[in-house]
């Protein structure tokens, strides 16, 4: 049995994936630093706390896709609940930092000093996982596949590799104690598009996990039909297009994000688009939008059984 957990952390990704029979047991992204307040009733858990309550203290594989705080802010949380066998990032700074700390000055923009909290996790999060032996790997050739248990495969695609080269110069800068203003404002606008983009193949069902990168970035690919994607940076507009949902032509789809927001997010127009598809679609949390249920859950959770059909319910 394959299980796929979309975990409530609010807005955030955190992905729990596991095969029984083998066992492994891998997670992608941590949710952010803290899960928000969800309201009354609400289901929100932080990945480490969801981790707990499964009943995981180990990790065999730990996937950050990007340095956004609403994937890497739980990263922390996290380790001091599993260890982790094997690490994947998409971003890996000398390792003469690890450990060190990043100032956050308060005159910069709110998407730069979150940039700046992330990394300073990071530097953090580094160092405990040198201390513990953990193999860190970062992912550098786009459509690598890894055989990570007889019936789990990934496939690991990155975007622009001129955008990975911009990133890891203002992340010198910030390292050298020279952070600007302005670049790191230029890297929030561009981070989602450096994301460590996941396609497994999980028992024969495909899954496609592509972190926070725009539907603009990839539908440029050929693509072969998922039977679940992830919907990329939380349903905003941004996250999908006619002819990337014409491509992957999902069984399922999911969107992570939280009950709470006020602006356009899940997109009007992306969901108008999961509906003319006629494909279903879960969300994370206990968002009130037309067509979907509203009610509080911690997860939306997949399974794949040994005869390769898939059952989706969610984790109360």
């Amino acid at each position: 049995m394959l299980t796929v957990d979309f975990i409530n952390v609010g807005y955030g990704d955190a992905i729990l994936i596991r095969d029984k029979a083998a066992p492994f047991t891998m997670l992608v992204d941590c949710g952010d630093i803290t899960v928000g307040d969800g309201g009354p009733g609400s289901r929100r858990v932080s990945a480490a706390n969801f981790l707990a309550e499964e009943g995981i203290d180990r990790l065999d594989l730990l996937v950050l896709t990007h340095l956004h705080r609403d994937h890497s802010g739980g990263l922390l949380q996290v380790l001091e609940q599993v260890s982790v066998r094997t690490f994947w990032t998409g971003y890996l700074p000398p390792e003469e930092v690890w450990g060190g700390r990043v100032e956050v000055p308060a005159h910069f923009s709110a998407g730069a000093r979150c940039l700046l909290e992330s990394m300073d996790i990071y530097l953090q999060a580094l160092e405990l996982l040198r201390e513990r032996g953990t193999a860190i790997r970062p992912m550098r050739d786009s459509g690598e596949s890894f055989q990570l248990t007889p019936r789990l495969r990934a496939e690991v695609y990155l975007e622009a590799e001129s955008l990975h080269r911009r990133q890891a110069e203002i992340w010198r800068d910030v390292l050298e104690g020279c952070p600007d203003g302005a670049a790191l404002d230029e890297l929030d606008r561009f981070i989602n598009n450096t994301s460590i983009r996941l396609r497994l193949d999980c028992g024969g069902k495909t899954v496609e996990l592509p972190g926070d990168v725009y539907a603009a970035c990839w539908e440029r690919h050929r693509l072969s039909p998922c039977d679940i994607v992830k919907l990329p940076h939380h349903g905003h507009r941004d996250s999908m297009t006619p002819r990337l949902l014409e491509m992957l032509k999902p069984r399922y789809a999911v969107i992570s994000v939280s009950n709470s927001r006020t602006d356009d997010c899940p997109s009007k127009t992306v969901l108008e688009l999961l509906r003319r598809q006629g494909c279903p679609l879960f969300i994370t949390d206990a968002a009130c939008r037309p067509g979907l249920a509203e009610q509080a859950h911690r997860a939306v959770r997949f399974s794949v059984d040994g005869e390769g059909r898939i059952k989706q319910e969610y984790v109360h």
